[in-house]
C-alpha cells in the first residue's frame, strides 16, 4: 500500500531568464499563511468586495508572497523581495504555473469545497476570478 510519502509533488518548472524555477501547488498550511496575512485575498475568494486600492496596495505583495509560497519559501521574506524584484512577465508566469498546480480544477470548485468544510467563512461565489496567462514551461 503506498502511503503519503510516497506520494510525489506534482510540480512544473518554469524558465526565468535562462534559469528553470521549480514550482508547487501552494499547500493548505501555505493556502492559510496568506489568507491570515492578506485578508483582502480572503475577501476575493469568498466573493466580497475588495476596495480597489485595497488591492493595487497590496498587489505586489501578494503577488511575491503567492511565488514564496509556490516555490516552496511560504513567508520568506529574501524570497518574496526576489519575487518582487521579478518582470511582470515573469511574475506572471510563475504565478500562472502555481495557480494551476495549486487549483487544477479552478478557483470556485475550490472555494465551494472549503466553504462546505467550513474553512472560507462568508460563501460566496468565486466566478468572478481572473484568469491568469498561461506560464511558459520548459
Amino acid at each position: 500500500m503506498v502511503g503519503l510519502v510516497d506520494i510525489a509533488p506534482i510540480t512544473s518548472t518554469v524558465t526565468v531568464r535562462g534559469q528553470d524555477i521549480t514550482v508547487t501547488g501552494v499547500s493548505a498550511r501555505g493556502i492559510a499563511h496568506l489568507l491570515a496575512r492578506f485578508p483582502e485575498l480572503r475577501a476575493l475568494m469568498t466573493g466580497r468586495e475588495v476596495a480597489l486600492e485595497d488591492l493595487l496596495r497590496l498587489g505586489g505583495d501578494v503577488i511575491a508572497a503567492i511565488i514564496a509560497a509556490g516555490t516552496g519559501a511560504p513567508g520568506d521574506a529574501d524570497v518574496e523581495k526576489a519575487a518582487d524584484n521579478l518582470t511582470l512577465e515573469e511574475q506572471a508566469d510563475l504565478l500562472g504555473a502555481i495557480v494551476e498546480l495549486t487549483m487544477p480544477g479552478g478557483l470556485g470548485p475550490l472555494v465551494e469545497r472549503l466553504s462546505r468544510l467550513g474553512l472560507l467563512a462568508g460563501g460566496g461565489s468565486a466566478t468572478q476570478a481572473t484568469t491568469l496567462p498561461e506560464p511558459s514551461r520548459s
